[in-house]
């Protein structure tokens, strides 16, 4: 039976065959199990679900006769480690990171579908499955959320269209009559190599700038994370890591994590 591939955290992909009611299941694991009466209304819905674990238990676990088909393996994909759609920061700060451990990485640009959610994790995981599967290579990507409090959270998770809509300016008539400038940040970078899948989370905070300086994105030139007197445009042309110091980033986690991991694998 063919499946269709899916984004969650429990299942692999779903498959169904309308003539005989016959639901097929792949859970992550490999464990592949067909569930018999379900009518195409059900399946409908399944697929259309905004998370599939949490229908799937709902909905179909215990009400459903169904058998165990296979165990499928997931293999690793092979390759260099490849960041996918990573902007100039990202390049940099995990250019510094990897450096150290002696990490090659490579870049590149694929189209990705535009995730919906309010989750950096979910968006991160989902992106890097995404790209493994596309290029069929280890994978990292990163997402960011940004919460200005002083307008409720704007923009979230949709900074990337936002800024683009927005310039450095436009953000500044924004917070004119606000006395809350502060910001904070959420990134979330995530690894897959189609076998093991780890994120990792970095939390800072900051101040929106009175006015714009360097040459960057419109939220990087009005953006100074707390205790750096530089935006993170200016941190970003000066060559220093945007977020934090090398040893405290995200990325030198994930350095530091998939060292580690290949010295065991090796051993």
């Amino acid at each position: 039976m063919q499946r269709i591939p899916v984004e969650s955290s429990d299942i692999v992909s779903i498959g169904y065959q309308p003539a005989d009611k016959l639901l097929e299941v792949e859970f992550q694991g490999g464990r592949v199990y067909q569930y018999r009466g379900v009518e195409p209304d059900i399946h409908l819905q399944f697929m259309r679900a905004e998370s599939y674990g949490t229908f799937f238990f709902a909905h179909v676990n215990g009400k459903y006769r169904y058998q165990k088909v296979s165990t499928s393996v997931t293999k690793e994909v092979e390759g260099p480690l490849t960041l996918v759609n990573g902007t100039a920061a990202d390049v940099q700060a995990l250019e510094v990171a990897c450096e150290q451990y002696a990490i090659d990485f490579e870049t590149l640009d694929i189209p990705i579908d535009d995730i919906q959610s309010e989750d950096p994790e979910d968006i991160a995981l989902k992106k890097a499955k995404q790209a493994c599967k596309a290029s069929n290579r280890p994978v990292v990507v990163s997402a960011t959320v940004w919460n200005i409090l002083a307008l409720h959270g704007f923009p979230g998770a949709y900074m990337p269209q936002v800024s683009g809509w927005l310039t450095s300016d436009d953000f500044l008539r924004l917070m004119d009559s606000k006395n809350e400038r502060a910001v904070s940040v959420t990134q979330i970078v995530a690894y897959t190599d189609g076998q093991r899948t780890k994120t990792f989370r970095q939390e800072s905070r900051g101040i929106i700038t009175k006015e714009a300086q360097g040459e960057g994105t419109s939220i990087e030139r009005i953006v100074k994370i707390n205790g750096q007197d530089k935006t993170l445009a200016e941190r970003h042309q000066a060559g220093l890591t945007t977020w934090a110091e090398t040893e405290d980033s995200v990325w030198n986690e994930f350095a530091k994590w998939l060292h580690m991991r290949r010295r065991f694998d090796q051993s």
